[in-house]
């Protein structure tokens, strides 16, 4: 009896204490029982297991949590207006939720309250990109560049940025600068592999960077279809065809892959798996004026000739003025025996102005030219 009676008289001293300072209007002011930093550390905490989610392939649950942890840096930026790290975190937390105009605000205020940090000029670059606005996004990472000559994510991002452009050597500088700083640096070692084989031309190099890919991740998909299309340029079509190979097993619908395996096969005189490889394009791209022209020659490579010519007609009916079709046909038509349609296909690509008719003419149609 004596405790429970005790127990109800300090609830009456503490009711009674508070009508005190009540009356005295002297109470003192609340303070938040959650400090900024709090705020910070469970914001921090959801968006660490965001990632989790994300590398699991859990979009919706990754977002879940972001949304929860922009919630707590709002409260941070409340609680602390002029606070760099809550404008700023706010800020990237937005940007995974691809809120760019909301994140963009919280940047630029980041950016007046310390304009020293090349990770805001960074990741607002990001976002003026997403927001399309380029030129903007690069003096942002030209800026965060400025602040740290060593900043190889700005590097890489202004790399990304400056492949939209003609010239690829900027891009190339950046990769390059990138692999510098970080010589694991998978995905710079790809796109360097990549503008090396698109415009550079230099396969060898290409092809190096794409080996270090893949010593760098076995499981790097891309890599193996990048590493193929670089074989089959460099005339490893045996190469072209293992790598593409491994590639389409994962990604049994992807066009190009499809296409530079069955060009690949055609060159090793493996017709029925070039054949394979060009109905599949056709049945997922039924007007792919690529996947004609090389059946049609595989066909022809398997004695079937109507079948290859008539694949060689759909090509020329999508395209009428594809001279390397006419070439085609007609060595199908050589090989079917048809020597003056043959002759008359050749003609017709010469007067495209393909350069290699006029030789096969005059090797092949001496008395058709007469």
């Amino acid at each position: 009896m004596l405790k429970h009676f005790s127990k109800y008289f300090s609830f009456l001293f503490i009711l009674f204490s508070v009508q005190l300072f009540s009356q005295e209007g002297d109470m003192p002011k609340p303070v938040s029982t959650l400090p900024v930093s709090s705020f910070f550390t469970s914001a921090t905490i959801k968006c660490d297991s965001a990632a989790v989610r994300m590398k699991n392939n859990n979009a919706v649950a990754a977002n879940a949590l972001y949304i929860e942890a922009i919630k707590d840096y709002k409260k941070a930026v409340k609680e602390s207006p002029e606070s760099y790290s809550a404008n700023y975190q706010l800020g990237v937390t937005q940007t995974k939720v691809f809120d760019f105009k909301s994140a963009l605000k919280n940047f630029n205020k980041a950016v007046d309250i310390d304009s020293s940090r090349g990770e805001v000029f960074r990741a607002r670059g990001v976002v003026l990109l997403a927001l399309g606005k380029a030129k903007e996004a690069m003096l942002d990472y030209n800026k965060a560049l400025d602040i740290n000559v060593d900043d190889m994510d700005a590097y890489y991002l202004r790399g990304m940025l400056q492949e939209k452009g003609r010239d690829q050597k900027p891009s190339l500088n950046d990769y390059s600068r990138v692999i510098e700083i970080s010589p694991n640096f998978e995905m710079a070692y790809l796109k360097r592999g990549i503008i090396y084989n698109n415009f550079i031309k230099d396969y060898v190099l290409a092809l190096n960077d794409l080996n270090k890919v893949l010593e760098l991740n076995p499981k790097n998909n891309e890599a193996y279809l990048w590493r193929g299309k670089i074989k089959f340029n460099g005339e490893d079509f045996q190469g072209a065809d293992k790598d593409l190979g491994v590639y389409i097993k994962v990604d049994s619908e992807n066009i190009d892959a499809l296409i530079t395996r069955g060009a690949s096969r055609l060159n090793l005189n493996n017709n029925n798996g070039a054949v394979r490889d060009f109905d599949k394009v056709i049945e997922l791209d039924p007007k792919n004026i690529i996947a004609y022209m090389n059946r049609g020659v595989a066909k022809g490579g398997l004695k079937k000739y109507k079948e290859g010519i008539a694949d060689l007609d759909m090509a020329i009916s999508l395209k009428f003025d594809f001279s390397t079709a006419y070439i085609n046909r007609a060595a199908v038509k050589f090989a079917s025996g048809d020597r003056k349609g043959a002759c008359k296909d050749l003609k017709q690509a010469d007067g495209l102005n393909n350069e290699k008719a006029y030789e096969l003419i005059r090797k092949y149609c001496k008395e058709e030219v007469k």
